[in-house]
């Protein structure tokens, strides 16, 4: 069956737009030729800076056939009394390019029953592939030239290639070919495409490797040019940016001058590998060598080498320079500048927040290290070397701590304060405890702070990330290191108030348990009703144990009749609530003689010995349904009532610090 040659040729992409514009571009065309009715079979997709190609195999040539039908006027309104046509009749049968006596009746209204031929795919093809195109989305766009369309880069061809043909169409003033272009230095020139297995093997052939796993492969054989003794340092985010950076990739191995090792190590590998998307190179001894492996897509390997050491040494020299006047003060002076920087309007310098991030270090976690490890976390804010490498922050504030003689564990939690917990690998003990509880005074004061004076993410609008904010704190509740969330917001309000800043203390609240409600939507992989019953307030500030009861609501949701019988006594509980009842009898307390009832009292007991586990939630199912089914839960003895009803807010109790069961969802 034939086969559809799709490439969209522009000037070069982000490099991390690629794959998802490569993988989007494949479904809005299976999704328009399945709503074609158009069968197809196998796909390729192949990604580069410069092209997006899609490739289907056994695409029908044609759509099917398909049956309309069309109603026409009421058989009464359709013929008259000797049954002859109306003019109703007559007119509708015009719109439908038929005579009377072609239509079909159904006992109440008159039909015409067509078969409406199938397009030609080719044709079908010329709609489907530019809205494809069109479909895509990209986080920047631009237009270009006279187009109103908006995409991430100007597109500059298209081939469009069905069973051996073009199909032709254009996308603003872009008209469809069968010509594609190599690489744009190394093989510029077009070549003709005819079939996707001949289309791949030319790209290869005019240097342009489309498939990025190969790219990565041919990435990674840089690993074969690192100095005797030495191996590259790769990372895979890098490596996936340079896949999606070149279209012929090939390593080549640079060096900087020895002179720079003596920078502090953070500097060296952020310089390389953050700024000029250099792979680092360590010695045996782990220590940084002078060397450098860089991704070249075009040029004159020694001239682009060249280039490249001359960009890394200049860099290094800035970076050397602002180190050197550093080195002239320790952190207590840092520290005193930032009196003079402003974290925000209404929350005061960020001298003012150091001095909060201590309080609350000192509450957390206690301890003189914990206080220093608070106040001098945002020292290096007004440090020369973070200002020429802003992605250095707290890695230099951690650095200059260490020279100016603080701990250890001190300096490696300032270094690690700006981490995501979900990522980071904590070191054990003291050093571990205090890198978390920085993390956590760093964002519960943001939280505190934002919330406090209204500034709250609506939509997609957060520009004080505080949902990401949310999200560490979250993390380290998972981790188990923050037991109560409403713990920490509350200490990071006391710092606030301290300081006379004035913070809504209550809304601040109410924002960040509507703030949590959308993070775990967000970050917990469960099914929507489920996390709903879960996030019950008790259970919305701390993480570990919605974790917990979440599993527990899933297994316990597994059957659906013992959810049934746990909601019996919810529901006439929170009934007999809404009608106002507020007096109850601890279970404790509750008679034998008043509940009157062999099975109430077994289901007493049982309720009394429960623990919040699986199986004692099962195990009072049964009970509580046969005491449903033998009392009557609202006897006319008031005595008797009041003891039933009251059990039955001691099971609702039981079950309601699990979770809230009426928010699952039963299958019917």
């Amino acid at each position: 069956m034939p086969e559809l040659v799709f490439e969209v040729g522009c000037e070069e992409l982000p490099a991390s737009a690629v794959s998802r514009a490569n993988h989007d571009l494949l479904t809005n065309i299976e999704a328009g030729l399945t709503e074609a009715g158009i069968t197809f079979g196998e796909h390729q997709i192949f990604g580069t800076p410069r092209r997006l190609i899609v490739i289907l195999s056994n695409v029908a040539a044609r759509q099917p056939d398909r049956e309309s039908a069309s109603r026409g006027p009421a058989i009464g309104s359709a013929f008259d009394a000797d049954g002859n046509p109306t003019k109703a009749l007559e007119g509708f049968c015009r719109g439908q390019g038929v005579t009377p006596d072609q239509v079909r009746r159904d006992g109440e209204y008159v039909w015409v029953d067509k078969v409406i031929p199938g397009k030609p795919t080719s044709e079908v093809l010329a709609e489907i592939l530019p809205a494809a195109v069109r479909g895509l989305t990209f986080d920047k766009t631009m237009r270009w030239g006279q187009s109103r369309m908006r995409f991430a880069r100007p597109i500059r061809w298209i081939v469009a290639v069905y069973d051996n043909q073009m199909v032709s169409f254009d996308i603003e003033g872009v008209v469809s070919g069968t010509e594609s272009r190599g690489h744009r230095f190394y093989a510029p020139q077009a070549f003709p495409v005819r079939s996707g297995q001949q289309f791949i093997a030319d790209l290869r052939a005019h240097m342009v490797e489309p498939d990025a796993e190969t790219r990565r492969e041919m990435i990674l054989t840089g690993r074969l040019l690192a100095p005797a003794g030495c191996q590259v340092e790769w990372s895979d985010d890098l490596i996936d940016e340079n896949v999606y950076l070149t279209e012929w990739p090939m390593p080549l191995l640079g060096s900087w001058s020895d002179d720079y090792l003596e920078l502090p190590e953070a500097v060296l590998v952020t310089a390389m590998a953050k700024h000029e998307r250099m792979f680092p190179v360590r010695a045996a001894n782990g220590k940084l060598a002078p060397n450098f492996v860089w991704i070249r897509n075009s040029g004159e390997e020694d001239t682009v080498r060249g280039g490249n050491e001359w960009v890394l040494n200049a860099r290094f020299n800035d970076a050397k320079f602002f180190f050197d006047e550093d080195k002239k003060q320790n952190l207590d002076h840092f520290l005193g500048l930032t009196e003079r920087m402003l974290f925000q309007e209404k929350l005061g310098t960020v001298r003012q927040r150091a001095d909060r991030l201590a309080a609350f270090m000192t509450g957390q976690c206690g301890g003189e290290d914990a206080r220093l490890t608070g106040l001098m976390a945002k020292a290096d804010l007004t440090t020369g070397l973070v200002g020429e490498l802003a992605s250095l922050q707290g890695k230099v504030g951690g650095t200059y701590a260490l020279r100016d003689g603080l701990a250890e564990e001190v300096c490696t939690a300032i270094s690690m304060q700006y981490l995501n917990p979900a990522e980071a690998d904590f070191p054990s003990g003291r050093a571990g405890e205090l890198a978390k509880g920085l993390i956590a005074a760093d964002q519960f004061d943001k939280l505190a702070g934002y919330l406090g004076i209204g500034v709250i993410p609506s939509g997609s609008s957060d520009p004080m990330g505080l949902r990401r904010a949310a999200t560490y704190v979250i993390e380290l509740g998972f981790d188990g290191f923050l037991a109560n969330l409403e713990d920490g917001l509350n200490l990071a309000l006391d710092g606030y108030e301290a300081q006379g800043v004035p913070v809504d203390r209550a809304g601040a609240h109410v924002a960040f348990g509507q703030l949590l409600i959308g993070r775990y939507q967000a970050m917990v992989n469960a099914r929507y009703d489920i996390l709903a019953a879960a996030m019950i307030p008790s259970n919305l500030m701390q993480p570990s144990r919605l974790r917990s009861n979440l599993d527990l609501l899933e297994e316990f949701a597994s059957n659906p009749s013992d959810v049934e019988a746990a909601l019996r006594p919810i529901r006439i509980v929170n009934a007999t609530i809404a009608k106002g009842k507020s007096d109850w009898t601890p279970v404790t307390e509750i008679s034998d003689a008043d509940l009157a009832s062999r099975e109430g009292v077994s289901l007493r007991g049982l309720l009394l010995g429960s623990t919040q586990n699986l199986e004692s939630m099962r195990a009072l199912c049964p009970a509580i349904h046969a005491f449903f089914e033998s009392a009557m839960i609202m006897d006319e003895n008031p005595k008797v009532q009041q003891a039933r009803l009251s059990l039955a807010k001691g099971v609702s109790d039981y079950f309601g610090q699990v979770g809230d069961l009426t928010q699952i969802v039963l299958a019917n």
